[in-house]
């Protein structure tokens, strides 16, 4: 049986993490800052770091792909 997609229950999850999303949005990507920063960690704190945002791609890929499902469902 397969799964039934709630879009409201979707949307609200999104909504959750919306107002971050809009404030990273909003910055310029700044590469040599970002490089400096990541010279000053240790190399333990770079694999942290690493993990860290492999976990967030992966729940961002998750997310994409429920919204997907939800506009699928909602458009005629």
């Amino acid at each position: 049986m397969e799964n039934q997609i709630d879009p409201a229950q979707t949307l609200e999850m999104v909504e959750q993490d919306l107002t971050m999303f809009e404030n990273l949005a909003a910055k310029d990507f700044d590469s040599e800052l970002v490089q400096s920063e990541l010279e000053k960690l240790s190399k333990k704190k770079l694999v942290e770091l690493q993990m860290n945002m492999f976990a967030q791609y992966h729940q961002m890929a998750r997310i994409i792909v429920e919204l997907a499902a939800a506009l699928r469902q909602t458009l005629p």
